[in-house]
């Protein structure tokens, strides 16, 4: 399944007397939704949920992913919106609190859609700092990726910082701790909370991936595997760690997704199957690349949301 384009230019420059909040966070809501079904489609993804084929997953399919996207689609606007309207707040984290509010009404609406299965969680950590920190930026007329996935870091750095902090109190306490946090402590690997505190360094590296493709004149289906095995290659994922150990995340897993990398070619439909047989490959041993997932569904937004490249700056000059 491709994907087709959007058919107009959507001019996001605002008189910065009047600004139109409702507007801006329509816009940021709707790509958010868009990309979060856009990822699902994409196919093949190697170990992950596609349209025609749950990957290592036995407790979800396609119909459970839509589900769980479907449930979050009217919060993307509510996160969008709040960074907006939290644009001039001061310290920043006071943003994050917001979005962490709101997001956690997210996990709720997530759960009772897909009845009790994570399909999302990840996705709703990244996207919400993401979707808002545009809101952010859309207010101070800092336009460009670079601008918002910097606001990123410096939203969300102190209150990841203050949460291992709090792993490690909870771990001495004897508490009980997600997959996640086993993996903080025993590994000093954050995944997607320490991604986001350093202002999304792989979805940088992803996005590049990604416009570079389109620039040679792939197809959006063929730059998003590419800029996905990037970001399988460069990212903590702790769900691969989770399931296969961090030997096989550092050492087998690794090398099969750059040799896939190297191995396939946007231009070339016919390189596919150098990524099925990654998919294959992952399936067999269970392991599922969720984190690179999510982090693929905000590199798709940043495309999507046209505050890329300082494009609509340009346009002035």
């Amino acid at each position: 399944m491709d994907f087709v384009p959007p058919s107009c230019e959507y001019d996001l420059r605002m008189d910065s007397g009047s600004p139109d909040s409702s507007r801006y966070a329509a816009f940021f809501g709707s790509i958010a939704a868009l990309v979060s079904f856009e990822e699902l489609a994409l196919s093949p993804k190697p170990g992950l949920v596609c349209l025609d084929s749950p990957g290592s997953h036995s407790d979800m399919d396609w119909v459970t992913f839509a589900l769980g996207a479907s449930a979050l689609a009217p919060f993307w606007r509510v996160q969008a919106l709040d960074g907006f309207r939290m644009a001039h707040y001061k310290p920043l984290e006071g943003i994050a609190e917001k979005l962490r509010a709101t997001g956690l009404e997210m996990e709720r609406a997530m759960y009772e859609a897909t009845g009790g299965v994570n399909t999302h969680k990840g996705l709703i950590f990244a996207l919400s700092l993401i979707t808002g920190s545009s809101g952010v930026c859309a207010r101070r007329n800092e336009f460009g990726s670079g601008a918002v996935l910097g606001m990123s870091g410096d939203i969300i750095s102190p209150l990841v910082s203050a949460d291992l902090e709090h792993t490690e109190k909870r771990a001495r306490r004897g508490e009980k701790l997600t997959h996640g946090e086993k993996i903080y402590l025993a590994h000093g690997l954050g995944g997607i909370r320490t991604e986001a505190a350093k202002g999304f360094p792989a979805v940088r590296m992803g996005y590049a991936v990604l416009m570079k493709a389109l620039s040679m004149g792939t197809s959006l289906k063929g730059a998003a595997i590419a800029a996905l095995l990037k970001l399988m290659a460069v990212c903590e994922d702790t769900n691969v760690i989770h399931r296969g150990g961090i030997r096989f995340w550092k050492n087998e897993y690794s090398d099969m997704v750059r040799e896939t990398a190297r191995k396939f070619d946007p231009l070339e439909p016919d390189t596919l199957g150098s990524v099925r047989k990654l998919g294959e490959l992952l399936v067999s041993l269970g392991i599922s690349p969720g984190g690179a997932a999510d982090l693929l569904a905000c590199t798709l937004f940043l495309y999507r949301s046209k505050i890329t490249d300082n494009r609509l700056t340009k346009k002035e000059e």
